[in-house]
């Protein structure tokens, strides 16, 4: 059994609109919500094996601000440009590229991709992952190679509006 969460990084900020989007940083809502969110999850005793992450500034200042709350050793973030803009496809090969040792993998990263990603691997439909959306989904898998050969179902989500 392996367990993915997914997040979705916090809310951005717009007020630079020079900014390229790669760059845009976190609102102080989205500094917030992350750290309300680590909170949440510490508090249910979620502790990940490996932590990937888009390199994008709000999904890895949010990937840093829940692994601090969860104690999580900020240096074993892995960020990867393939998460920034990667399609289901994408993000389904790079999962799939994980290793075995890992049971609990944490992904930080993009709509739609991420809402997407979370329709394929579990029945339950969500029409949206909020900003700092967590949506983990448990999956009867050994290997991670093997994660298109299955559905898995929902462990537990967390959005920041209904823990607040």
């Amino acid at each position: 059994m392996k367990t993915l969460i997914i997040v979705r990084h916090g809310k951005s900020s717009w007020a630079y609109p020079d900014l390229e989007d790669f760059y845009r940083p976190l609102k102080p809502r989205g500094i917030n919500d992350a750290f309300t969110i680590g909170e949440e999850l510490l508090g249910m005793d979620v502790f990940p094996d490996l932590i990937l992450s888009s390199p994008a500034i709000r999904a890895m200042n949010t990937a840093i601000i829940i692994a601090r709350k969860l104690d999580f050793p900020l240096q074993r973030i892995r960020a990867n440009e393939s998460i920034y803009e990667a399609s289901t496809y994408q993000l389904l090969q790079l999962i799939g590229n994980v290793e075995n040792s890992i049971e609990t993998l944490m992904i930080f990263g993009h709509n739609p991709s991420f809402t997407s990603l979370i329709n394929q691997l579990q029945d339950e439909s969500l029409y949206n992952l909020p900003t700092c959306g967590v949506f983990a989904v448990e999956l009867p898998i050994e290997s991670w190679s093997d994660i298109t050969k299955t559905k898995g179902k929902k462990a537990f989500s967390l959005f920041p509006k209904e823990v607040a």
